[in-house]
């Protein structure tokens, strides 16, 4: 069914924007108020900042353990918030059935949050931690640079982060002021409230009006106009890491920003003939991306972020030009190509999760829509005031204290523009799919659901196979230009790693299908110096990138290796998620010209043995990552494992992070890597040694081991009966889908519940046996 929306306003002022979609499992809100890191007194840098964490620290009717925060991981959802330059937000996404609950925590939290001086003292610690982080985080320092680079905003300069320094030492005087900050821009009608889920428009009305309502109202902020943003200097940042060069274009802000998603789909095309193939051919760049900055009410920055192999003047000089004359040949496009380019824009949109899409519509990317004046905006992009950033190690450059980080600005070191000779090629029509040649062989195909519309193929090295990431940069390389072709035919193809797991997606139309996988065999057979040097390339943009990332997601990143023990030849494993038997034989006929050896997936998974890893890294911040995999398959661990995650979940949070401030990673959680399911403890810390760390783990450990024995049977009951709606809920976008059906065979766990408390202590001691706590 086709989704509906509708907007209201409420009597109080807050306006709502609600999304019916009759198809999803789960629903979503977000709440966006129009003040942000900009709006703080220059007295209290940080200050919006600040007050984005107080507000999960309770509130007039929910206590911090049973606020947002606690709650949301309790019944299986996800949840954030982020304070950007001139607005704030705060959303989550539960199960449908959930939703409500969560608005009455969003809606207090916002409307009467406690600020307590104690809290306020704690998450000082925890941002200046956050600020600490942030000085040598890559990002952060290239868009501060980015800010220096315009002129015309003095908030843009400014420090805005916030620390211990900048916030002092009288707590009272800092809670008079985040008071202030709330009560003046925490009201109705400087707020909106974006709903989607499956529940009708009138029910999304009912539980705005009944929530929403209990929003302070009050005066609109009249929003003041700042001059346009007169661009400055080039520079070039001194960071390590892969390089990078950044293009930067300060546009007028606009509320209609749909034609962004539609440029941004147009830069991502990797089909021959666009741009992002021209660069990689002549192996100037192997990636890029569109970042969206709103700077004020009529001010917006629009990067253009190439990863960059050199990040020489004359590389530089050559993707500029590019870019300049893709841009001019965006303005001729025909209403049938734009029209396409919607089409597909839109459904990279509609495969995000319902929360992603509210944050893409409430300040990103919203879907793009028909006669939104495009020649206009794109001759507006070309003749906007522009700025160049180029970011590489060798930079030059003193550092600096700007915007509170330290950046190593040196001069840009230009060479001259070359204007592009060759035209670049948009999509005009689909060509008809040949029929591809069955070899005479037929490979395993394991088939579920069979008859299901939408079909998916699912192509895997076997779990006891040997595969390298060099292999994986391989075929990714391989596959870019077949996988741009299927995707302007509605198909999907793609390999990417999901769950530590590398996969090979492939779904579209059954005929599109068979014709995906013969491109596949052919792309696959051979692999060109080309492709191997691209390949090549982008191993070590990954590797950079790890290395320059924070130590939780360095270690993260070492887990599936951690787990993963090759004993076998390399096989591959093939799994067809709906269609009928005629496609099931085409398919089994191609893979028998798949270059890799198929092989028929076990009846019964492979026992894992593993033991509980640990990963550690103590500079220049200390950071614990344990996992403690099940030991086996049986259904009924593997609904307890996810139970006593829930369970450990808060109670971990809140001793860690709230009851003795470790630090801004505390996380315990169940987790899926490399086929093996268990529970994971992460830490980062910038005050307690990775000692102290796995000190703490234990003791927690050691606490639940004895109070899981009281576990109240109401709670128990509770967090069972929301596991099992999640695990029934599966998504609705086709591709997720087929990898919840095919990698965790969802229905086999919830057979086995629901658990009795003293089944959960018998896997309790089986997760953790062996281990010294």
């Amino acid at each position: 069914m086709a989704l509906a929306g509708a907007s209201w306003q409420l009597d109080n002022g807050l306006a709502v924007k609600a999304i019916s979609d009759p198809a999803a499992a789960s629903a979503a809100a977000l709440v966006r108020i129009e003040a942000g890191s900009f709006q703080a007194p220059t007295a209290w840098p940080g200050l919006a900042h600040l007050l984005e964490h107080m507000l999960f620290r309770g509130s007039e009717n929910f206590s911090a353990q049973d606020s947002l925060m606690g709650w949301v991981p309790s019944v299986g959802g996800r949840l954030n918030a982020t304070t950007q330059a001139t607005q704030t937000a705060f959303f989550f996404e539960v199960g449908a059935d959930h939703l409500a609950q969560g608005l009455a925590r969003l809606s207090d939290m916002l409307a009467a949050p406690q600020l307590a001086a104690e809290a306020i003292a704690q998450e000082i610690e925890v941002i200046d931690a956050e600020y600490r982080l942030l000085r040598a985080e890559v990002e952060t320092r290239c868009e501060a640079a980015q800010r220096q680079m315009f002129t015309g905003l003095d908030a843009m300069h400014r420090f805005h982060i916030g620390s211990r320094a900048a916030f002092g030492s009288d707590i009272s005087a800092l809670q008079q002021a985040l008071r202030q900050f709330h009560r003046r821009y925490f009201r109705a009608p400087n707020l909106t409230l974006w709903l989607q889920g499956p529940q009708s428009l009138a029910q999304l009305h009912a539980l705005a009006q009944r929530y929403g309502s209990r929003l302070p109202s009050g005066s609109a902020i009249p929003h003041k106009a700042s001059p346009p943003l007169t661009a400055a200097k080039d520079y070039t940042l001194s960071l390590p890491g892969t390089p990078q060069l950044r293009l930067v274009f300060a546009l007028p802000c606009s509320h209609a920003r749909g034609w962004l998603r539609r440029l941004e789909r147009l830069l991502l095309d990797e089909a021959p003939g666009g741009l992002l193939a021209r660069l990689r051919a002549q192996a100037w760049c192997d990636a890029v991306r569109l970042d969206y900055s709103r700077c004020s009410e009529n001010n917006a920055l629009l990067s253009f972020i190439f990863t960059v192999n050199h990040g020489s003047a004359a590389e530089a000089a050559h993707i500029e030009s590019a870019l300049l004359a893709w841009l001019q040949a965006l303005q001729v496009l025909a209403p049938a190509q734009l029209a396409h380019y919607e089409r597909l824009a839109n459904r990279d949109f509609h495969r995000l999760a319902p929360l992603d899409q509210l944050r893409a519509r409430a300040f990103g990317l919203p879907p793009a829509e028909p006669n939104d004046d495009w020649p206009r905006h794109i001759a507006a992009l070309i003749s906007a005031p522009r700025r160049r950033l180029a970011v590489r190690p060798d930079g030059g450059g003193e550092p600096r204290e700007i915007q509170g980080l330290p950046l190593a600005l040196g001069p840009f070191v230009g060479a001259a523009l070359t204007p592009a000779t060759e035209p670049f090629r948009f999509f005009t029509a689909a060509a008809a799919l040949p029929s591809p040649t069955l070899p005479s062989g037929l490979a395993p195909l394991r088939h579920l659901l069979p008859g299901e519309a939408q079909p998916v193929l699912l192509l895997r090295p076997a779990p006891s196979s040997p595969f390298s990431d060099e292999q994986a940069c391989g075929i990714q390389a391989a596959l870019r230009a077949g996988a741009a072709e299927l995707a302007h035919q509605e198909g999907h193809l793609s390999f990417e790693r999901h769950q530590g797991v590398w996969l090979l997606q492939l779904a579209g139309s059954h005929a599109l299908i068979c014709h995906g996988l013969s491109v596949v065999n052919r792309a696959l057979a051979v692999l060109s110096p080309a492709v191997l040097n691209e390949a090549a390339r982008n191993l070590r943009h990954t590797q950079r990138k790890e290395q320059n990332d924070i130590a939780i997601r360095r270690l993260l990143a070492q887990l599936p290796a951690a787990l993963s023990a090759p004993t076998a030849a390399a096989q591959w494993h093939a799994t067809l998620i709906g269609g009928d038997g005629e496609l099931k034989r085409q398919l089994s006929h191609l893979l028998y010209g798949f270059p890799y050896s198929v092989a028929a997936e076990p009846p019964l998974p492979t026992p894992h043995h593993h033991r509980p890893v640990t990963l550690t890294e103590s500079c220049p911040e200390s950071a614990l990552l344990q996992f403690y995999p099940l030991q086996n398959g049986e259904a009924e661990g593997r609904w307890a494992l996810r139970v006593l995650a829930q369970l450990y979940a808060p109670r971990y949070f809140q001793r860690l992070r709230v009851d003795r401030n470790v630090g801004y990673v505390v996380q315990c959680a169940f987790h899926r890597c490399a086929d093996t399911e268990g529970m994971l403890f992460a830490l980062q810390s910038p005050t307690f040694n990775v000692e102290p760390l796995q000190q703490l783990t234990d003791e927690f450990l050691l606490q639940m081991r004895h109070e899981l024995a009281h576990i109240g049977a109401g709670e128990l009951a509770q967090i069972q009966q929301a596991l099992r709606q999640s695990l029934q809920r599966l998504s609705t976008e086709s591709l997720q889908r087929a990898r919840e059906i095919a990698l965790e065979d969802r229905e086999a766990i919830a057979d086995a519940a629901p658990v009795t408390l003293t089944q959960l202590l018998h896997w309790q001691q089986r997760l953790f046996q062996g281990d010294d706590i």
